[in-house]
């Protein structure tokens, strides 16, 4: 018996196409040496709790069958070995150009040995039958050996109806500025990341002159880091949209739907001052908090995929174009308590999302145990100086904590 997808698992599998790939990658950096069997068994023992990761994709009608060809061999695979940083970070980039098999349950593992007796594990899933959120949860049975997070508390209605014109004035209609990142997407990528104590984006937020979120310290850390890479370059340092993804996820429900919105976010990269770049973040974002954007575009799209789908396709299609949004920033928390993989400690937690077209630049936030990681994917022949954006990002954050 065949798992219907959803329109909006639908919507994120077209937007696979040319070079542009459709999965997320989670980095997961853990103590010791484990070789490729070690993780075929710790897979294997726990992949019955994950039932959707041994099905495949069915065309038509579109929907998720089991795969009764399934071979774990086929999807935890041997990544070799790389001796440092710079190796990984290349067979990152690899990877993530790397289509996944659609014949196939679409996710793979790549177990990559790297130096000092840690070993890396390269998880790829494919956005269609996961979202981060998902995505976090999977990993938590699959590989995790830890405490589970508390439930997170049901969602209430807010009235979307009648929110919807401001909605969709502030999130659709303000037009961003022209960028280099405007660039139909090429085939190689090139990875980079970042990390801090979480403690410290928590102690930016408290100390704010206007109470921030971790989540507004996460793009007020950004904004340092285009700023950077924009001045080195030459280029002008206007205001740069960002979409900022929101998960819609309710405790109890199906974790195999995509449940995203978005809210878009103007950071400002002109002014030297970093606490007024942080306070002008917090001072939209709470806005578009308080007036459920992101709930309220979700019901807009939802309705329109009933009343007519041309009308959704042309929306789908303005909601994703460089003139809505030039970056997309997404954060996913993590566990926040130590966790042990392979019954070794998870040393580092990284999350990476795939660029689009016109969208040369994706920038994925994951936190795990106390740390909070910035992922950088890039096309690799349209964004020089990645390293100079993630260097920004974590300088950034010190000159947040310094400042106040």
């Amino acid at each position: 018996m065949g798992e219907r997808l959803s329109a909006e698992d639908a919507r994120i599998l077209a937007l696979e196409r040319g070079n542009v790939r459709g999965h997320t990658c989670k980095l997961l950096v853990v103590d010791g040496a484990h070789d490729v069997d070690a993780v075929r068994r710790e897979v294997d023992a726990r992949i019955a709790s994950v039932p959707r990761l041994r099905q495949r994709l069915l065309e038509k009608p579109l929907s998720l069958v089991d795969d009764e060809d399934f071979r774990l061999e086929r999807h935890v695979r041997d990544g070799g070995e790389a001796a440092g940083e710079h190796e990984l970070r290349a067979a990152l980039g690899r990877l993530m150009a790397e289509k996944l098999d659609r014949d196939r349950p679409l996710w793979a593992i790549d177990v990559i040995a790297l130096d000092g007796r840690r070993t890396a594990l390269v998880w790829r899933i494919h956005h269609a039958i996961a979202d981060g959120t998902v995505a976090m949860r999977m990993a938590r049975a699959l590989l995790f050996q830890g405490p589970a997070p508390a439930a997170a508390p049901p969602r209430k209605s807010s009235g979307h109806a009648a929110r919807l014109p401001s909605a969709i004035r502030r999130e659709l209609a303000h037009k961003a500025a022209p960028s280099a990142l405007d660039r139909p997407a090429g085939p190689r990528r090139e990875m980079a990341f970042v990390e801090s104590p979480l403690d410290a984006l928590k102690a930016i937020g408290h100390g704010a002159p206007e109470r921030a979120t971790v989540n507004d310290v996460v793009l007020a850390a950004v904004a340092g880091g285009l700023r950077r890479w924009l001045g080195e370059a030459g280029a002008e340092r206007a205001a740069m949209r960002v979409k900022v993804p929101v998960s819609l996820h309710t405790s109890g429900e199906d974790e195999g739907a995509n449940r995203d919105s978005f809210m878009c976010v103007d950071l400002p990269l002109t002014g030297p001052d970093p606490i007024a770049r942080l306070v002008a973040i917090t001072r939209e974002t709470s806005e578009r908090k308080t007036m459920h954007d992101a709930q309220t575009l979700a019901t807009f799209f939802a309705d329109l995929s009933h009343l007519s789908r041309s009308l959704e396709r042309y929306a789908e299609h303005w909601a994703t174009s460089p003139r809505v949004f030039t970056l997309n920033v997404s954060n996913v928390p993590g566990p926040a308590e130590p966790q042990r993989v392979l019954g070794s400690r998870l040393l580092h937690l990284y999350s990476f999302a795939e660029i689009a077209h016109h969208h040369a630049l994706r920038i994925a936030v994951a936190s795990a145990g106390g740390r909070i990681a910035f992922g950088l994917c890039a096309d690799a022949d349209a964004v020089p100086g990645i390293d100079v954006i993630a260097a920004g990002i974590g300088d950034e954050i010190g000159a947040l904590s310094a400042s106040l």
